[in-house]
């Protein structure tokens, strides 16, 4: 994930793309495998490389753990006994490997919006087409209908300033797998959690109210809180 992060950007005009050999980005040495074990080599290595000695970027372990948890996550919410698991059914494997595929995908369009400032057709496309196939009905179609238009009249009367065109179809994805209740509270949570993060960077000096912030990862974070914690969702709201 972190290879399709930092090479899918098209600006960086990386001839091997994301099929390349993995290099250090200060002193373009070709790494061994031994410098690519997810969080251990960083550790070992003290977050720096072993050639040229700059610091690695905190994006890669951050992305390494982050993904590590969300499988386990997945695994304990689906393939647990019913009466240890969040859902009243156990799901199958496909339904295991959908939902890492999903959320592997929303945590590389979170970090590569925050790192880039865009969410990537060639990320969030492929996503909406899985989720299509995989868990087509009428109730997700329409939920992610209604969720693309509303980001969409954000992003079309602010003339882009308020919202991103991204930001809608990735909302679009987001209606896709949650229910209309999950989605309201994805979306919810968003736009507060959002607020919170905006209002904290004013308090401290680092934008002002006329700033934009990346709003794809409060999306993603949005929905993961939501989905992860649907059954708490559906109590509070007592349904």
């Amino acid at each position: 994930m972190n290879v399709v992060i930092y090479r899918l950007n098209p600006a960086l005009r990386l001839k091997s793309g994301v099929f390349g050999r993995s290099i250090c980005p200060n002193c373009r040495t070709v790494l061994k495998w031994y410098d690519l074990v997810p969080l251990l080599s960083f550790i070992y290595l003290r977050g720096l490389c072993r050639h040229c000695h700059k610091k690695i970027s905190w994006q890669y372990p951050i992305v390494e753990l982050i993904s590590g948890l969300l499988w386990v996550l997945i695994f304990y919410k689906f393939a647990l006994p019913a009466e240890a698991a969040s859902l009243a059914e156990k799901a199958g494997v496909l339904d295991i490997i959908y939902y890492i595929f999903i959320f592997s995908s929303l945590l590389v369009i979170a970090v590569y919006d925050f790192k880039w400032r865009i969410i990537p057709d060639k990320i969030v496309y492929p996503a909406i087409a899985v989720a299509l196939v995989y868990n087509f009905n009428i109730s997700s179609l329409i939920t992610a209908a209604v969720a693309f238009l509303f980001f969409f009249l954000f992003f079309y009367f602010s003339k882009g300033r308020a919202m991103g065109l991204g930001d809608a179809k990735l909302a679009f994805l987001i209606g896709l797998f949650l229910s209309l209740l999950l989605a309201i509270a994805s979306f919810m949570l968003a736009f507060i959690i959002g607020a919170a993060f905006g209002i904290i960077l004013i308090g401290l000096g680092k934008k002002t109210l006329k700033s934009q912030i990346v709003f794809g990862p409060f999306l993603v974070l949005g929905a993961t809180i939501a989905f992860f914690l649907s059954n708490f969702i559906f109590d509070l709201l007592n349904f």
